[in-house]
């Protein structure tokens, strides 16, 4: 399912196979914009093609024309165009950056979603009467150079970490958990039932968003754990290969769920990737996509990582 419920039959593959080299230039521009490498090489465009399509949460199915659509609103910087209230909600890579530079100046507490909504437009306002602006909501030239002009060098939070912080001392810590279900119901208890065992041996808060033999929907999952706020989410999916995916946009990554990915990676053996997931940009806590087959190998040894890396940072 697309935007506003657009579907089409047609698969990506088939039209990108068959670019004029002008469109190809076009589209390795397109991607550059997004903060993708481009390539000369079709196939390898289509694999780009599918990290942001994934990343973006877009159907497999999505047309050229609306994938042209939803790599130029993910392309834009700020200044680019004027942003404000309207229908259809505007999106794209400019109102992330504005949302990113806002939460850095104090303006705006919410996730990063790449969306102008009621909570940016209200957050603008603030900004705007702060800084002696005309209060209207909307980031014109002269609201966007006046954010871009309070941005100091040495200003470089990462993503909604103002809001992405650790509350209390390491004996508050909370987790919550999604797991991806796979095996039979026997091999779901016991995964969930060592998880359990983990987080009560050590003193951790726990919670799930997800339930034994029922897939969460994502949506719900993310709305689940902004209201939980644990201090960090979890969010383990069935794959083949060993990789963990921390928050990494255009114009900010989260330093923590970095550092922890680092950690998974140098102790477990785990491909530490940043992405632009929508769980990843959406939820208010740090969050991690950890990927493996989880029935297979040691969970407690990954969970054992996880928090000696979060005992490290309360330490800092």
């Amino acid at each position: 399912m697309l935007r506003d419920g657009l579907t089409t039959n047609l698969n990506f593959t088939k039209y990108l196979q068959e670019l004029s080299n002008e469109e190809l230039d076009d589209l390795n521009i397109k991607l550059n914009s997004c903060g993708y490498p481009g390539s000369k090489n079709v196939e390898e465009l289509i694999n780009l093609v599918e990290l942001f399509i994934e990343d973006y949460n877009l159907s497999k199915t999505i047309s050229k024309e609306h994938l042209w659509l939803e790599l130029l609103n993910n392309g834009y910087v700020l200044g680019d165009r004027i942003l404000l209230l309207s229908k259809p909600v505007l999106y794209g890579s400019d109102i992330e950056e504005l949302q990113e530079y806002l939460s850095r100046l104090g303006f705006y507490s919410e996730p990063i979603n790449s969306t102008f909504d009621n909570n940016v437009s209200r957050s603008v306002k603030l900004f705007q009467e702060n800084r002696g602006l005309s209060v209207d909501g909307t980031v014109g030239l002269e609201t966007a150079a006046e954010i871009k002009k309070l941005l100091r060098p040495t200003m470089n939070t990462s993503l909604n970490e103002a809001v992405k912080t650790f509350k209390g001392s390491s004996g508050n810590l909370s987790i919550c958990f999604d797991i991806e279900n796979r095996g039979d119901y026997k091999e779901q208890i016991g995964l969930y039932q060592k998880i359990k065992d983990f987080c009560k041996e050590n003193n951790l808060n726990i919670s799930f968003s997800s339930e034994i033999t029922q897939d969460a929907d994502e949506e719900n999952s993310i709305e689940y754990v902004n209201k939980v706020n644990p201090t960090l989410f979890l969010s383990l999916r069935n794959s083949v290969d060993l990789k963990v995916n921390f928050f990494q946009g255009k114009h900010s990554s989260s330093s923590i769920g970095e550092r922890i990915s680092r950690k998974i990676e140098s102790s477990m053996g785990f491909v530490a990737e940043g992405r632009s997931l929508s769980v990843l940009k959406n939820t208010k806590s740090v969050t991690l996509v950890i990927n493996g087959n989880f029935y297979q190998y040691a969970i407690i040894d990954l969970l054992s990582c996880v928090l000696e890396e979060l005992k490290e940072i309360y330490k800092d």
